[in-house]
């Protein structure tokens, strides 16, 4: 594999980039050419481009988009010469897709590319370059991203004070397209990193509403733009984005971290991103500064020239750029040491999604890719890059510390020792001592919470209200030592059978519930029979078997917390009355 950067400002300089390209040994010798076009410009002649170097370089496949500028006036990138970036494989084929999304839809143009992927067992990754918003390109990744490939690449930018157009490049010129490769080789090894930099700070917050798939309208039951306005005194206007860029929001799904940056707010107080938002996903505010980004960024170029990758790919995100700004080279140019020909894409959502299925649209990132055709190398990602505990450290010899840095430390560290004391406090608060779940305060408030999201949302709960049969005897009869130990057994059986989104607590003595957001009564219903089983089958010490009766009811909209837990106490009590050890419902 062979990496070559061309740049060109006119379109005399790209025939002779072309001519070049045609003629050399590399281009005739390839099994595959990958042609990325990333283009800062806001006047060229796009089509013009796209279809000349179609023509005259047929064996190669061509990817790009234009560049993302949201930088102040001082910083702007329209001026800066075009990259033409050829990567030329030897054991490697490139299969390349696109699609006009005026004409399909990101379901049908997912599910193409995953009949292609069941007919390609060497399929190895998948770049893509896309003009699209999040509520095409979510569906479009999901019908294949079970295939388990890494898949990486960026959301086309534009000039935002010159109006420009967001294109992607393929066969021709896509306002609203997508356009990918798929790299298929056995010898074809992958390195990714994530690069993020940006440090958590304040209180965990909860989306509580959501509109599509890119809009909150509430967090914490509140106004989403109270985020903002109570934290950093940003209230709506039209310098919004400007205000907020630097504070992205930061979700953890699985172990990648996501941020999102606001691309806009509503008069009702909903806020608006160019990615996917999640109603019930956690966040905190987060807040950048070159020196940390530049420390993650040195750990990705350490790790990545230990994989002695032969051709490199970046994807930085415009925000990045914009937060920099006349350091902005800094964020990349250590890449450059050891790839000097490396690409460099500017966008506004980095794409990244590991084999295991973590990841997505990224804000604020720095998405790092480097391959090679060595058979010995061996495949490599990494969904974050945590930053080191330095709070020991002590620099030689005395220096003054500019004030922004000395009160950014304050606030690191009392947001360290703030968080810290809530988790403790709050296990104390929330969580039973004997069995280590939820206790029935915490339970209370996880019923209120749930059941106004049912009302916002016009959905329905169900809740499974469950208890040991015969439980006074264990303790009569063996001492409340081993009761414990059943109420720790029992407990332990539950969880292991809980989804991620089920809510699991002691409501007091041997009664315990369970509380299914979003789940129909018959669901639930199926679910609290799979319990019932696994503990009956289950060998408890001393005791050997017990069994449970399960209540199950589903929520109405007059409900509150104890009209709820009634209803399914109901349905236990007829469980209990018509011979134990099953399970009854109660609509």
């Amino acid at each position: 594999m062979i990496q070559r950067e061309y740049l060109f400002h006119t379109f005399d300089d790209l025939t002779r980039i072309v001519k070049e390209i045609n003629a050399s040994d590399e281009y005739k010798n390839a099994a595959g050419v990958l042609l990325q076009l990333n283009n800062p410009k806001v006047d060229s002649d796009d089509e013009r481009i796209v279809d000349y170097i179609n023509m005259g370089l047929e064996k190669a496949r061509l990817i790009g988009m234009t560049a993302a500028n949201v930088s102040d006036e001082e910083y702007d990138n329209k001026n800066n010469q075009v990259e033409l970036n050829v990567t030329y494989f030897f054991d490697t084929a490139l299969f390349r897709f696109e699609f006009d999304m005026e004409r399909t839809s990101g379901f049908e143009a997912g599910l193409i590319i995953s009949e292609k992927l069941s007919c390609m067992p060497d399929a190895k990754c998948i770049q893509i370059c896309h003009s699209c918003g999040s509520a095409i390109m979510h569906p479009f990744v999901r019908e294949f991203r079970h295939h388990g490939l890494p898949i990486f690449g960026a959301r086309a930018g534009r000039n935002v004070r010159a109006g420009s157009t967001t294109k992607v490049y393929g066969s021709t010129v896509h306002e609203k397209g997508i356009v990918g490769v798929i790299f298929v080789g056995k010898s074809l090894h992958y390195y990714m990193d994530n690069c993020f930099g940006f440090k958590e700070v304040g209180v965990e917050m909860t989306v509580t509403g959501t509109e599509g798939d890119n809009i909150i309208t509430t967090v914490n039951h509140r106004p989403a733009v109270e985020v903002y306005s109570k934290y950093l005194g940003v209230k709506p206007g039209s310098q919004y984005m400007r205000n907020t860029c630097e504070f992205p929001l930061v979700f953890r799904r699985g172990d990648c971290v996501v941020a999102r940056v606001p691309s806009g707010c509503r008069e009702d107080g909903a806020i608006s991103f160019t990615s996917d938002v999640t109603r019930g996903e956690k966040f905190r505010l987060s807040y950048g500064t070159p020196e940390n980004l530049f420390k993650i960024m040195e750990k990705s170029v350490k790790r990545l020239s230990a994989f002695k990758p032969e051709a490199v790919f970046l994807f930085e995100c415009a925000n990045r750029v914009r937060l920099l700004k006349d350091m902005a080279a800094g964020d990349t140019e250590k890449y450059f040491d050891i790839a000097p020909n490396a690409s460099m894409s500017v966008g506004i959502a980095e794409i990244f999604i590991t084999p295991d299925r973590t990841g997505g649209a990224l804000n604020s990132s720095l998405v790092a890719i480097g391959l090679t055709e060595d058979e010995s190398a061996e495949d490599e990602y990494r969904s974050h890059i945590e930053f080191e505990d330095d709070s020991e450290e002590v620099s030689e010899g005395e220096e003054f510390i500019p004030f922004m840095d000395r009160i950014l430390n304050l606030l690191e560290r009392t947001s360290e020792e703030l968080t810290a004391l809530n988790t403790e406090l709050g296990e104390i608060a929330y969580t039973d001592r004997l069995t280590r779940v939820y206790n029935r305060w915490e339970l209370e408030n996880k019923l209120t919470d749930v059941l106004k999201m049912d009302v916002a949302n016009n959905t329905n709960s169900s809740l499974v209200f469950m208890d040991i049969d015969h439980f006074k005897s264990v303790n009569d009869n063996y001492g409340h030592d081993v009761g414990d130990l059943v109420l720790r057994a029992t407990v332990q059986v539950i969880k292991d059978n809980l989804e991620s989104s089920y809510v699991f607590g002691r409501w007091g003595g041997e009664e315990f519930i369970c509380i299914l957001p979003e789940t129909g009564l018959e669901e639930a219903a199926v679910f609290a029979e799979k319990l019932r089983k696994a503990i009956e089958s289950n060998c408890f010490v001393a005791v050997q078997h017990i069994t449970m009766s399960f209540g199950v009811t589903i929520s109405k909209p007059e409900d509150d917390s104890e009209s709820f837990v009634k209803r399914a106490d109901e349905a236990l009590y007829e469980a209990k009355e018509t011979g134990r050890n099953k399970v009854a419902t109660r609509e």
